[in-house]
């Protein structure tokens, strides 16, 4: 016989798991991203290490958290999806919120790039023309109906 145990309400397990999953998932990406930007010039290595850390550890904790809550509510599947995404949605905008990612370098002088100020020559643009109103309506009003009315109840009437 097979003996059934119950899990323990104390356990770490339940948020490992989820967590484990986070870690790796957000690593990954971070790394794809990283290495982009190591071809790129667009990021020092230091600076793609750190963020591949710092990616790593806020999905970590925003799918343990996630996992954790989704997993103490006892709902159904479509539900405990849907509480899985909104509570890692929430988790991760908190902690990208307190570990913004590392500044990238700035660009190097021998990169050309848009002046930051106007030359003295330089015009400002022309504005564009006003838009003519539309013409107002060439309709007649009807009597009102207060005075039509009026005039039924008093037998008056234009003929």
């Amino acid at each position: 016989m097979i003996k059934q145990t119950k899990p323990q309400t104390g356990s770490a397990l339940p948020v490992l798991g989820p967590a484990l999953f986070g870690a790796v998932v957000g690593g990954t990406a971070a790394a794809a991203k990283g290495i982009r930007q190591i071809r790129n010039n667009e990021a020092s290595k230091n600076e793609v290490i750190k963020n591949i850390a710092r990616e790593t550890g806020t999905t970590a904790v925003a799918a343990g958290t996630a996992g954790a809550v989704a997993g103490s509510l006892k709902i159904g599947p479509v539900l405990s999806g849907l509480t899985l995404v909104a509570v890692a949605t929430g988790v991760k905008y908190a902690m990208d919120s307190m570990f913004p990612p590392a500044k990238a370098a700035a660009a190097s002088p021998d990169k050309k790039h848009a002046p930051l100020v106007m030359s003295e020559g330089a015009t400002k643009p022309a504005k564009s023309p006003r838009k003519k109103a539309a013409p107002k309506s060439t309709t007649q009003k009807t009597k009102s109906t207060e005075t039509k009315t009026a005039e039924v109840k008093t037998g008056d009437t234009e003929e």
